[in-house]
């Protein structure tokens, strides 16, 4: 089992509002092929904004939780939840986000029994592939 982190632009900022659409563009081209390429259980965003900007969506048509986005030649499970930033006042404390964590720890685990990755090749997805980009707040109990 492994976890990899990664960014969409590799330059720090204090605000996404400094990030060039030059850069998005060019960071979110580079991550689709890792994504294609690694094919990770469980992808997940930090930040409303930048998970909505990925999927070509509003951020009034996102909701944090799993969601029902397929990247087309990736079997992934896409998750969102809100920035970790200590400036996002509605959850100033490691604390008061946690059930995110567990939420992700879930999924995670659910990945793990399903027969889909526990196969040998990955070469199909079993359903779990397409574009389909309509938020699901189904789960119960999972980038920046």
């Amino acid at each position: 089992t492994s976890i990899g982190f990664t960014d969409i632009v590799s330059r720090c900022t204090r605000a996404q509002s400094e990030i060039t659409n030059e850069e998005y563009d060019e960071g979110a081209r580079r991550l689709r092929a890792k994504l294609i390429k690694y094919n990770p259980m469980v992808v997940v965003f930090n930040g409303k904004q930048i998970f909505a900007r990925f999927v070509g969506r509003k951020m009034k048509e996102v909701e944090c939780g799993r969601q029902s986005y397929r990247l087309e030649g990736c079997c992934s499970v896409f998750y969102m939840m809100t920035n970790t930033s200590p400036l996002n006042a509605h959850f100033p404390t490691v604390q008061s986000r946690m059930f995110y964590y567990d939420e992700i720890r879930e999924l995670v685990a659910q990945q793990r029994v399903s027969k889909y990755w526990r196969s040998e090749s990955h070469e199909k997805c079993g359903g779990n592939t397409g574009t389909d980009n309509s938020s699901d707040k189904s789960v119960q109990g999972a980038v920046s």
